[in-house]
């Protein structure tokens, strides 16, 4: 008889992959959010599991990690919409 044996999924929700990745819970909500407007830096991987849930496969988190070693700090924040105070001045 074959046996499969799987390795369970680890998944993170946001507030937790955020600390994982040492970001903030509301970059990984505008990376989401953006979507595919940006599609040079979409953010990690996810899963939407209900309209308030979402999580993150932490290999997924890795590898986006893995993608940005040895990039500019700026890269994943240029993209980003600046908020009043940053054009105003």
């Amino acid at each position: 008889m074959h046996t499969h044996t799987s390795t369970p999924r680890r998944t993170l929700r946001t507030t937790d992959a955020a600390g994982y990745l040492g970001v903030s819970a509301s970059l990984l909500r505008k990376m989401r959010m953006r979507g595919s407007c940006d599609p040079s830096d979409p953010g990690p991987d996810y899963v939407r599991v209900g309209p308030s849930l979402v999580l993150y496969e932490i290999v997924e988190l890795d590898r986006w990690i893995e993608a940005h070693r040895g990039a500019p700090r700026t890269t994943v924040h240029e993209s980003l919409p600046r908020d009043r105070a940053d054009s105003s001045g």
